[in-house]
């Protein structure tokens, strides 16, 4: 049965339109707020004045705070102009009943409205209620309030307290409203106050909120009046809670003279109480916010206010500022209160709220009290909980340590004392609690308080008896002397001597002897300080304003660590030497030449390094940078080419601060590079990434070369190009939507590997079988029968030596296998360095005629590798180096490209794109191409007619099938799109 088909719901002819977004969501006109109605309101309403009231009462209830306030302006200004009929129905059914409202923010609105209507009412001046409305009296307005949030019986729980806190507003307009005080009727007050104790008592979750409102109301009420409120308190028996002593220590606080009661106590912060106040707060804990434990993890954030009694006494220690009271009171109520063995989680908790609250408040004070707030159980408590995620108090922990780190940069001035704390409680803090609290303190160190911080470190670690930790601490010693040196601030020249104080420490330890540590450092340690300082050089040399403090630090070295003969003394004086003086020749220089100065100055300052370090070729670098440095000076043609030779033979090593010095070098000297200098940069690209490609670049030699070499000449080309594990530095970089340059050899070397690992093991089972005259189990059928006797020593004596045999060509053959891996890594790694230095060339020399150079060894690398991150790395240098070039043409005047040399490196690109079908190739090989074009371009408009013809020549082969591979389509694509594009910009729009 077939579907019937459903019929349009338009109807005949109607045509569906699409709704547009903004018939979807109509936009509703803004209130004029200005515009409310504010005249009186009808004693018999209307209609209209029915809608009136309903919008002003909606506009009090939003959430909206603008709205709130304009809604009440109209409000009371209209009721106050009212009869007294009006007024007095609004207050009962609007105004009073409004405050049991849970909607949006109805409780803030009404109360606004009410706090002030009531001031008019009831206070001076105006005092409404004896002129104007005497019928509505104190009493009256007071019982709309109770009648009006009065909880019935048998109700849900959330009415019942919706009518509780409406009630409390109520009562706490009354207070704001200043009318209860004063010349005013003396039973005002006791009638405000039953309501708020008889709502205290009734539900204990109320307590806290109606205690707070008695607490506001004290300093407005007299010292005869407090005084008769605390005893009342204390009558009913709420004097002994955390309430009671909340009002005890504001009343105390506001009428300092006023006498009261002498239990249940007469001073709850006294001494002698503090012990009963230990066990009131342990107490109200159960009680804030009906709240009894804390968050555990995967639950939603929970943070609830404390008990209103924590302020008060905040307050008031900090009014007091006296530290032995504070002290007293924070380990009797703190630590072994809420701390305590036995405290419950949820107690720690707010424990851990108050700790928070307190360094806060102290800090924002100006009072540094750091030593008392770190004390012995919350301490350890703190440590404990931050150590592990699983810990019940995971979170709070954390988040007071975030406390300390904030504090810290509020106030700097709590830096030392909470660092001493913190070191105090364990040394390694940071590895302790998994966090990095100590590391973040350290940011915050300032050149004024740098060498006390700075001894605060040193002093556990230089004088250890127990040998089981030295190697430990002094190892946590030089992380934190190298976070507090690389997060100085940089950018302020003001900041520079912590960078420097703390490059001079670890520059200090890594190779001078010092009596102030005890033991002495081991070599190992020395060690350390000597990564360590590698790592803030490798940091200061990426800024070249920075590279004074690294060669400052090496003149300041005194290396009585580190045995000298005299001949590496002599070459270290004189390095040392030469250093100052570029160092001055920087200083009085200016521009490319300080540059260049400050250059050296690094080299020179990384080689003593190494000299020190026992470096075998360290001497031969200070030699050759002092023939650099003069050949620089002589403004000898080949002194750049030996300049590059120097870099490269300092970024081949395995070095991430050899890797960042040489770049930096490289930049200063980009400019005065010669051809010569740049084709030694690239030749290294053409080397085989093989045992033969190192031994060509770096001389390899050992005692096994020449039989390497003689099987590689024999081996398939395919086991010489084995997978190799590129260095942790070396950056990959993929082809932006290019494919694979052909197929990636990895799979195919890996499953070779196999092969040939298995073949070895079969080879290996052969020459076991015929030494031990065996076979394997799974040839028991075809293995011969053997009679079996005991052999003479002298037979085991052979067998052991033809076994020893047998492992020993093996593991000569496993040998030179990983010869050939490590051989490909280090050929390629090196390349990738290369390739580094070209990147810098082309982004800083893009419109210098040599730097087209580079295009063409660019290409060969892309094409010839059968690495696959060298391939991508020349396509990005290539793409790189067009954006510069667009970018400085813009500012270019005239081209200084030679057009005869431009058109025959364009020749030679074509020729060598023609070489190779990968798409990923003929992208590199058309952008070095438009690259030239654009370059011919700018120098003479009139080239493109030479270079057109060399595409369409190449175009001709291309089509004839002449070439030596079939190029991709895209190349010659490119070269129309190219053409298009500055044939709109000859034109210009139509």
């Amino acid at each position: 049965m077939a579907k019937r088909k459903r019929g349009n719901k338009t109807g005949a002819g109607d045509q569906p339109t699409k709704r547009s977004k903004s018939d979807a969501a109509p936009t509703v006109p803004k209130l004029d707020l200005a515009a409310l109605d504010k005249s009186p309101f009808p004693e018999k309403p209307t209609t209209e004045s029915r809608k009136r009231e309903a919008q002003i009462y909606e506009l009090l209830g939003s959430a909206d705070s603008q709205e709130r306030i304009a809604a009440a302006d109209a409000l009371i200004t209209g009721l106050l102009d009212s009869e007294e009929v009006v007024l007095g129905r609004h207050l009962e059914k609007r105004l009073f009943r409004g405050l049991a409202s849970s909607r949006n923010a109805s409780r803030l609105g009404f109360s606004l409205v009410l706090t002030e209507i009531l001031g008019q009412l009831f206070g001076p001046p105006k005092n409404l209620a004896n002129s104007k409305y005497s019928g509505l009296d104190f009493d009256k307005v007071l019982g709309m309030l109770t009648e009006n949030t009065q909880a019935g019986f048998n109700i849900p729980g959330q009415e019942e307290r919706d009518f509780c806190f409406g009630q409390l507003f109520g009562l706490q307009c009354f207070v704001e409203s200043r009318i209860l005080f004063g010349d005013q009727d003396s039973t005002r007050w006791p009638a405000v106050l039953d309501m708020l104790l008889q709502l205290a008592n009734k539900k204990v979750w109320m307590r806290s909120q109606c205690a707070w409102v008695i607490v506001e109301s004290l300093p407005h009420m007299g010292q005869e009046r407090a005084a008769e409120t605390v005893k009342k308190l204390v009558d009913i028996g709420l004097g002994k809670t955390a309430e009671g002593a909340g009002i005890w220590i504001k009343a105390a606080s506001c009428y300092p003279q006023m006498k009261l009661p002498t239990k249940p106590w007469s001073n709850p912060l006294a001494p002698k109480a503090l012990p009963d106040l230990v066990n009131v707060l342990k107490e109200s804990v159960k009680q804030d916010d009906g709240k009894d434990a804390p968050v555990v993890k995967g639950q939603s954030s929970w943070n609830p206010q404390l008990h209103f009694v924590w302020d008060l006494i905040l307050a008031h220690f900090i009014e007091q500022n006296k530290p032995a009271s504070f002290k007293l009171f924070w380990n009797a109520v703190v630590d072994d209160g809420l701390f305590s063995k036995n405290a419950s989680e949820a107690q720690k908790f707010r424990g851990f709220m108050i700790f928070q609250k307190f360094l806060q408040g102290f800090a924002t004070a100006k009072i540094v009290l750091a030593k008392d707030f770190f004390s012995r159980n919350l301490s350890k408590c703190l440590v404990n909980q931050a150590k592990t995620e699983d810990r019940y108090l995971h979170r709070a922990a954390l988040k007071s340590l975030k406390t300390i780190e904030t504090t810290v940069e509020t106030e700097p001035t709590l830096l030392i004392p909470v660092l001493r704390e913190l070191l105090a409680l364990a040394y390694d803090f940071d590895h302790l609690t998994n966090t990095k609290t100590v590391e973040k303190l350290l940011q915050f160190v300032t050149p004024d308080n740098v060498k006390t911080i700075l001894n605060m470190l040193r002093e556990p670690v230089s004088k250890m008896t127990d040998a089981s930790i030295v190697e430990h601490r002094r190892f946590v010693y030089t992380e934190y002397v190298l976070k507090m040196g690389m997060q100085a601030k940089l950018d302020d020249s003001n900041e520079s001597s912590v960078l420097e104080l703390a490059i001079s420490e670890l520059a200090t330890r890594a190779y001078s002897k010092s009596d102030e540590f005890i033991p002495d450092l081991s070599d190992k340690t020395r060690e350390i300080f000597r990564a360590k300082l590698s790592s803030a050089f490798a940091r200061i040399a990426k800024r070249r304003e920075e590279y004074r403090y690294l060669c400052d630090a090496v003149l300041a070295l005194d290396p009585t660590a580190v045995q000298m003969s005299e001949e590496i003394e002599a070459e270290r004086k004189a390095a040392l030497k030469a250093l100052k003086k570029l160092l001055k020749s920087a200083k009085k220089s200016g521009g490319g030449e300080a540059d260049s100065s400050l250059g050296l100055s690094l080299l020179y300052a990384i080689s003593i390094l190494q000299l020190y370090d026992g470096d075998p070729d360290a001497i031969s670098t200070l030699q050759d940078l002092k023939q650099c440095s003069e050949k620089l000076q002589e403004a000898d043609a080949e002194a750049s080419a030996f300049l590059v030779e120097i870099l490269l033979s300092l970024v081949s090593r395995p070095s991430g601060l050899m890797r960042q010095v040489t770049q930096q070098v490289f930049e200063t000297f980009t400019g005065q590079l010669s051809a010569d200098a740049l084709e030694r940069l690239t030749d290294p690209l053409v080397a085989e990434e093989n045992i033969k490609g190192q031994q060509a670049l770096f001389d390899a030699e050992d005692e096994d070369m020449e039989d390497v070499v003689g099987s590689d000449e024999s081996e398939n080309d395919e086991e010489e190009d084995e997978v190799s594990e590129i260095g942790s530095d070396v950056e990959f970089v993929t082809l932006n939507g290019a494919e694979p340059m052909e197929e990636d050899d990895d799979s195919n070397d890996e499953a070779e590997d196999n092969d040939a690992e298995a073949q070895e093991l079969a080879d290996l089972d052969d020459a076991l079988a015929k030494v031990l005259n065996s076979h394997r189990l799974d040839q028991d059928n075809a293995a011969e029968s053997s009679d079996e006797s005991d052999m003479s020593d002298s037979d085991m004596m052979a067998l052991d030596e033809k076994l020893v045999e047998v492992f020993k060509q093996r593991a000569k053959g496993s040998s030179k296998k990983k010869e050939k891996k490590d051989a490909k890594g280090t050929v390629i790694n090196f390349k990738h360095r290369i390739l580094d230095f070209l990147d810098i060339y082309v982004k800083k020399e893009a419109l210098n005629p040599l730097a087209f150079n580079l295009l063409l060894p660019l290409l060969q690398l892309i094409r010839t590798t059968q690495t696959k991150p060298l391939a991508n790395k020349a396509t990005e240098i290539i793409s790189n180096f067009s954006k510069a070039f667009k970018k400085a043409r813009s500012n270019m005047e005239e081209s200084a490209v030679s057009i005869e040399t431009q058109l025959g490196l364009l020749q030679q690109i074509h020729d060598e794109a023609s070489k190779d079908a990968a798409h990923a190739f003929a992208r590199a090989a058309s952008a070095a191409s438009l690259l030239v074009a654009s370059s011919l371009y700018a120098a003479d408009k009139e080239s493109v007619d030479d270079v057109a013809q060399l595409y369409a020549e190449l175009q001709a082969k291309w089509t004839k099938g002449l070439l030596p591979a079939k190029m991709q389509a895209s190349f010659f694509f490119d070269w129309v799109n190219w053409s298009v594009s500055h044939a709109s910009n000859a034109y210009g729009p139509v």
